[in-house]
């Protein structure tokens, strides 16, 4: 029987689809919701240095707001605090972050697209997004005055086509006239 050599992802971890993370608990909160303890699967490198930590300096749980996922969801980030093992470095410790979390971020950024596409593509009002994400309003903007700050300038856009702007609500009619014209 053959068997694959690499690590596989566990259940939790596969249908919650956190990348970078790992489902450590998964428990029903009164009320309808969830709460999803997960924890870091990627290596921890310094951020001044580069140097890929081994010791563990301390332990806190962070919580950290998600896309709701079959209800709301709560997910605690079980956060680690790490040594970093370069002399020569000014860093002594660092907190570990990764893509979906940012540094000092409180929100993942798979909830932060979302937000952005239910504005765009759906044409909802940040206040209605907020309500049914479950999150601030401030959350919201802050995750449109993101997204435009990456769109480019409209001055370098080439027009691929040029459009009419004047639009005809009603039928034409053609009226003969006395001079048979």
């Amino acid at each position: 029987m053959d068997e694959p050599t690499g690590s596989q992802r566990d259940a939790a971890s596969t249908i919650f689809n956190l990348p970078d993370y790992r489902v450590l608990a998964a428990l029903d909160v009164p009320g309808g919701g969830r709460r999803v303890e997960v924890e870091a699967t990627s290596p921890p490198g310094c951020p001044r240095c580069g140097v890929i930590s081994v010791r563990v300096h301390s332990r806190r749980r962070q919580r950290a707001r998600d896309i709701p996922v079959g209800g709301a969801v709560e997910v605690i980030w079980c956060k680690r605090r790490w040594f970093c093992d370069e002399d020569l470095c000014v860093a002594g410790t660092f907190a570990e972050s990764t893509v979906q979390v940012p540094t000092r971020s409180r929100s993942t950024t798979r909830l932060r697209a979302a937000l952005v596409s239910a504005v765009v593509r759906s044409g909802r009002a940040a206040s209605e997004t907020s309500r049914a994400h479950g999150v601030s309003w401030w959350l919201v903007q802050a995750a449109l005055s993101a997204a435009v700050l990456v769109l480019p300038d409209v001055e370098d856009t080439l027009v691929a086509h040029l459009g009419v702007d004047e639009h005809r609500y009603r039928s034409v009619r053609f009226y003969r006239t006395e001079s048979g014209a």
